[in-house]
């Protein structure tokens, strides 16, 4: 089966908004309210941040450490804005991966990615076969915001199988997070 060819007079791209900038640890904004924290042990150790700013769920992430190639002094910032209506979307639609193709609600055969708007942001989830250290997961995109910083990319928050599936993993963390959201307790 061949791909089909690009057409670009119909082709749209995915409104993006104003890019944020990434935030330094030491002067995140006043208005982020941090909500949780999750650890976790990749390829190397995440101390993720969940904040809440009144509109926009921000994941979180930095570490110093030494440069492999120079010795010098490197930090690595990891910073993801998700519609806080987007944990509640996530959670609702990580599940119609798990539907048998016909049923309601399921992905057709053939698809491992599903995209919607969740108000004026577009969101994906994506099936992924090597999501990291060589082990199938998911990833929950944005693909109305850039990566950081200044790449052309979206947003793309990976969580493998284990890590998303497991008690008190990711899909219990975006589940508590739309019920706290949704009980007004952010």
């Amino acid at each position: 089966m061949k791909p089909p060819k690009f057409d670009a007079k119909n082709w749209k791209p995915v409104p993006r908004v104003q890019e944020w900038p990434v935030y330094q640890p030491e002067a995140l904004p006043d208005n982020w309210h941090k909500i949780t924290e999750y650890y976790e042990k990749r390829v190397s150790e995440y101390n993720w941040q969940y904040y809440f700013d009144g509109t926009t769920l921000i994941i979180y992430d930095h570490k110093d450490s030494i440069n492999r190639f120079d010795g010098k002094p490197i930090r690595h910032i990891h910073q993801y804005e998700f519609p806080i209506q987007g944990a509640r979307w996530f959670v609702d639609n990580i599940k119609r991966f798990f539907l048998k193709p016909g049923e309601p609600g399921a992905l057709p055969a053939h698809k491992f990615s599903l995209t919607e708007y969740c108000g004026d942001e577009k969101l994906g989830i994506s099936r992924l076969v090597d999501c990291y250290a060589s082990t199938p997961g998911y990833a929950l995109e944005n693909l109305s915001r850039c990566e950081h910083p200044d790449q052309d990319l979206c947003q793309c928050f990976d969580m493998s199988d284990e890590a998303l599936f497991k008690e008190g993993g990711y899909l219990a963390l975006f589940t508590d997070i739309a019920e706290r959201y949704e009980r007004g307790e952010l």
